[in-house]
């Protein structure tokens, strides 16, 4: 009984479905249906910011011959035309089903570049077909899947230039300029001839992981070589990350120049007060040498420079010195150093160096202008402690030396003058004697008073 209802229900089946299948042959044989499909494309995924090339197949699955087919590909985001790629491509005639075979579906190729920024996903592209001089057209929507692109790059170095003997800090930023993370990036720099080198650490450094538009810096202390010739040296730079879409390592290597030279830096002391100048000592202490060194005392509150307050030394190698000389004056029109004259003590507290040294300011300010290694011209500034007490005692050693010639003066005629009014006294008796035996022998009655009476007549 089961078998008998089964057989009824298939009998009743077909003969409802096999018209209907009939009739859409019927149509289909009377029609022309186009079909297109992705066949492939490459890569596959398609990369965020890179190109893809699309292979369509394109088949007449109606009856019907369309005499002259056009596909048309409509780009839009995140998709869009290689530059020179046509967007309307022309298929020729293609037959109906009966007439061909699966050899002869039309492959169509495009090349369309991915937007860089495009997220990961599934996207459409939309292509439209039309017989050549109609009107109607028909769109259609395929799908291509994009992934994210990973791109990593040494965007910046901090430090552009390195003292040679001087530990500096060496900065580099990584940027992941891509769109997908970044993980397993293993980033090291070397120089060929060893001129620069870490400190303290070796040359690699390891980041687990750098997300979309981040960054990472990675900090070195190095030196530069004391012995190094002024000049740029190339540093190697390595960069290598996991890349998830290739499933495999991938490398970057690049270079980057820093120059090792520059600056240097100067000691300056006060050296002596002779004459009418005050002598100061330049010292270059740094490790590069100077060039076109100039010496300067600018305009400043409590000194002046009588004459040219320039000075040019020339070059300067690391270790030299020099000597600069100025005639350095006090502000307050009073010299340091020049027309020192005989004084006594009391003359001697109211002198330009006792006023300068009671006055709030014992230092000169002084300006170093150079060319350094670069050709940049610099200018170092230095406050110089004067030996105040060295000129003092330089000016009061002259004072005391004229006193002590006049205190000798003095003291020679204190000792002797009894010597002297006795010289007088003897001389001036002897005068007198002989005017009065002068006197006495042309006049017998002469007295010795007369000579006193006629020298008031």
């Amino acid at each position: 009984m089961k078998k008998t209802m089964f057989t009824v229900l298939m009998v009743v089946v077909l003969v409802v479905y096999v018209p209907a299948v009939y009739a859409e042959m019927g149509n289909l044989v009377d029609a022309t249906v186009i079909s297109i499909s992705v066949v492939n494309y490459d890569p596959d995924p398609a990369i965020a910011g890179d190109v893809v090339e699309v292979r369509l197949g394109v088949e007449n699955i109606g009856g019907m011959t369309v005499n002259n087919l056009m596909i048309e590909i409509v780009p839009e985001y995140p998709f869009e035309l290689v530059s020179g790629e046509s967007a309307v491509q022309s298929i020729g005639i293609i037959q109906g089903y009966k007439g061909q075979s699966n050899e002869n579906i039309k492959i169509v190729k495009y090349r369309l570049r991915v937007d860089r920024d495009a997220p990961a996903g599934s996207y459409e592209l939309k292509v439209k077909y039309y017989e050549s001089g109609g009107s109607a057209a028909t769109q259609k929507s395929l799908s291509l899947d994009v992934k994210s692109k990973q791109s990593a790059e040494v965007i910046h170095i901090d430090k552009t230039a390195l003292v040679p003997g001087k530990q500096s800090s060496l900065k580099f930023t990584i940027n992941n300029v891509g769109n997908a993370p970044l993980r397993d990036l293993t980033f090291n720099w070397e120089n060929g001839n060893n001129i620069i080198l870490p400190v303290g650490s070796d040359n690699t450094r390891y980041i687990k992981y750098i997300d979309v538009g981040d960054s990472a810096d990675l900090e070195y202390q190095v030196i530069a070589d004391t012995n190094a010739q002024q000049g740029l040296y190339k540093l190697n730079l390595y960069l290598s990350y996991y890349d998830s879409i290739t499933k495999e390592e991938k490398k970057i290597s690049t270079i980057a120049g820093v120059y090792v030279g520059g600056g240097t830096d100067f000691d300056v002391a006060f050296s002596e007060s002779t004459g009418s100048e005050t002598s100061f000592s330049v010292a270059n202490v740094g490790s590069n040498p100077a060039y076109s060194v100039s010496v300067i005392i600018p305009e400043q509150r409590s000194w002046r420079v009588s004459g040219s307050n320039s000075v040019i030394i020339g070059n300067l190698n690391k270790g030299d010195y020099t000597i600069a000389s100025f005639r350095l004056q006090s502000s307050m029109g009073t010299t340091t150093s020049q027309n020192r004259t005989a004084r006594s003590d009391a003359s001697l507290q109211g002198s330009p160096v006792q006023r300068t040294m009671n006055s709030s300011s014992e230092t000169v300010l002084m300006q170093i202008a150079y060319t350094d290694t670069m050709g940049e011209r610099k200018i170092v500034e230095k406050e110089i402690k004067l030996g105040l007490q060295s000129m003092a005692a330089a000016d009061g050693q002259m004072a005391m030396q004229v006193r002590r010639g006049t205190v000798q003066q003095e003291s020679v005629f204190s000792n002797y003058k009894w010597y002297f009014f006795g010289i007088v006294v003897l001389v001036g008796g002897i005068i007198a004697h002989r005017k009065y035996r002068s006197r006495k022998l042309i006049d017998p009655d002469f007295k010795i008073k007369d000579i006193f009476r006629s020298n008031t007549k």
